[in-house]
C-alpha cells in the first residue's frame, strides 16, 4: 500500500472542498426555493395541507342559521431518494496529470458539481417517475392556464406585445385571486426560447423590451430561465408562474451533498459523493400555474 502516497492527502482534501463550494452557484432550484430539512436516512415524509372555505352573511334577529367554515385537510407523502456520483483516479492518470500540469481535482470536481446539480434540478422541476416523486410541473392540484396567443409565430417573430402582456397578467391573477395571495408577487419561469422571445423591443418607437416592461410593472418578483421547462409539456415548451415562499413550497432535504469513504481497488481510487433529497414539497398546489401554449 506504499503506492497510495502517489495521491497526496492534500489532493483528496482539495477535491472535497471544491465540490462543496461552487454548487450554490450552479443550482437553479435552490435559487428559487428554500429547504425543509429532515433527519438523514428518512425514506418518507408526510405532511398535511388544508384549504379553508367560508363566507359570512347577514344574520337575522334571533337567527340560528350561522354559516360554517369548511376546512378540507389532506395528507400527502413524499419519498426521499439517494443519488450519487463519484470521482475516479487511477495511479497512471494522476502521474500523467502531474506531468502535464493539469489540475485533476478541479476537473473531477466540476464534473461532480454539474452532474449532481443537473439531477437535483430535474428532480425539483420535473420529478422522477421511477421513484414516484412529482415535480413542480406535474404536482397534483396545480392550476392550468393556456395562452390564446403564443409568444412567437412560426417564423420566430414575437407576437403582439400588448396581447402577450395581458395574457401573462391573466395567468398571474390565477394566483393573486386566491384567498390570502392578493399581495403576492409570484415568480415567472420561462424556457430559454420563450425568454428570448420576450427580450425584444416593445415596438419600433419604444426600445424597452417586454421583459423590462414586465419587471417595471412589478407583477412578478423575478423573471428567470428554467431550462427544464423546455419540451416539458408533451415535448412542447411551457412556463410556470408560482409563489416560492416557504409556506407554499420547499425542497425536501435529508442529507446534503456528502463525501463518502474513499475506495481503493485495482490501483484506482473512487471518491463517492451522495445526497438524499425528496424534490419539491408543495403545500399549496393552487399557488402554481402551468402555462401552456407559449
Amino acid at each position: 500500500m506504499a503506492q497510495t502516497a502517489i495521491i497526496s492527502r492534500r489532493a483528496l482534501e482539495n477535491l472535497d472542498k471544491t465540490v462543496y463550494t461552487p454548487r450554490k452557484e450552479i443550482l437553479k432550484a435552490r435559487s428559487l426555493f428554500g429547504s425543509h430539512k429532515v433527519a438523514p436516512g428518512t425514506k418518507m415524509y408526510t405532511y398535511q395541507t388544508m384549504t379553508a372555505r367560508g363566507a359570512a352573511r347577514v344574520l337575522a334577529n334571533r337567527g340560528t342559521d350561522i354559516p360554517l367554515v369548511d376546512a378540507d385537510m389532506q395528507e400527502a407523502s413524499q419519498k426521499i431518494i439517494t443519488f450519487a456520483l463519484g470521482a475516479n483516479y487511477s495511479l497512471d492518470e494522476v502521474q500523467q496529470a502531474n506531468l502535464a500540469g493539469v489540475n485533476l481535482d478541479a476537473t473531477q470536481a466540476a464534473a461532480i458539481n454539474q452532474g449532481m446539480a443537473d439531477f437535483e434540478d430535474k428532480l425539483v422541476f420535473n420529478g422522477n417517475d421511477d421513484a414516484g416523486i412529482p415535480g413542480m410541473i406535474n404536482f397534483p392540484g396545480i392550476q392550468n392556464f393556456k395562452l390564446n396567443t403564443a409568444f412567437s409565430d412560426g417564423k420566430g417573430n414575437t407576437n403582439d406585445p400588448k396581447v402577450l402582456l395581458n395574457e401573462l397578467k391573466d395567468a398571474k391573477q390565477q394566483i393573486t385571486q386566491l384567498t390570502g395571495y392578493a399581495d403576492v408577487k409570484p415568480v415567472l419561469a420561462l424556457p430559454q426560447a420563450a425568454y428570448d422571445a420576450l427580450d425584444v423591443p416593445y415596438n419600433d418607437y419604444q426600445p424597452t423590451t417586454l421583459i423590462q416592461l414586465l419587471q417595471s410593472r412589478g407583477w412578478f418578483s423575478q423573471i428567470t430561465v428554467v431550462n427544464e421547462l423546455s419540451g416539458a409539456d408533451s415535448k412542447k415548451d411551457m412556463a410556470m408562474i408560482f409563489d416560492n415562499s416557504s409556506v407554499t413550497a420547499e425542497i425536501l432535504d435529508a442529507q446534503p451533498l456528502t463525501r463518502q469513504q474513499t475506495e481503493y481497488r485495482n490501483m484506482t481510487y473512487t471518491i463517492p459523493y451522495s445526497e438524499q433529497c425528496g424534490g419539491l414539497i408543495c403545500r399549496v398546489p393552487e399557488a402554481f400555474v402551468k402555462v401552456t401554449g407559449i
